[in-house]
């Protein structure tokens, strides 16, 4: 992994810099982090839309347009609102995505963590958070 931490916004290379990026982000408390790959055709480029107020995470591989909800978010697609995923700095909108996970100690999901790094210019970042208040979890970890 070769993060560039030289200008103002951090760059990978490629998906797996998510994974250190994220523990950063994170301060380290990251438990787990899952670089997210299509179940269709196994490459890591997608377009992304996202709740982060729902917990709502879609993603659609750019290589074969399988779309694919993430997590738990069928539970709170309804009512949700999601917005699409673009580069602050190149406004592309192709990904590499990631979750992380913080786990409690019974080993139930606390919080998550949305990776990203822009395909196009490799520019890291975390697109949303949030807690997770129920159990079990261990569905939502599975649908990654």
């Amino acid at each position: 992994m070769a993060i560039d931490k030289s200008k103002k916004y951090w760059r990978g290379d490629s998906a797996d810099d998510v994974v250190e990026y994220l523990d950063e982000y994170s301060e380290n408390e990251i438990t787990k982090v899952v670089v997210v790959k299509c179940r269709r055709c196994g490459l890591v480029v997608f377009t992304f839309k996202i709740d982060t107020a729902e917990g709502v995470i879609e993603i659609t591989c750019v290589a074969c347009g399988k779309k694919h909800l993430l997590l738990d978010s069928e539970k709170s697609l309804a009512k949700s609102k999601p917005e699409n995923a673009k580069c602050s700095e190149c406004k592309k909108s192709q990904f590499n995505v990631a979750v992380g996970f913080i786990h409690r100690r019974d080993s139930e999901v606390k919080w998550v963590y949305i990776g990203n790094r822009c395909a196009n210019c490799g520019i890291l970042g975390s697109y949303g958070d949030w807690g997770i208040n129920y159990a079990p979890t261990d569905e939502m970890e599975k649908n990654v």
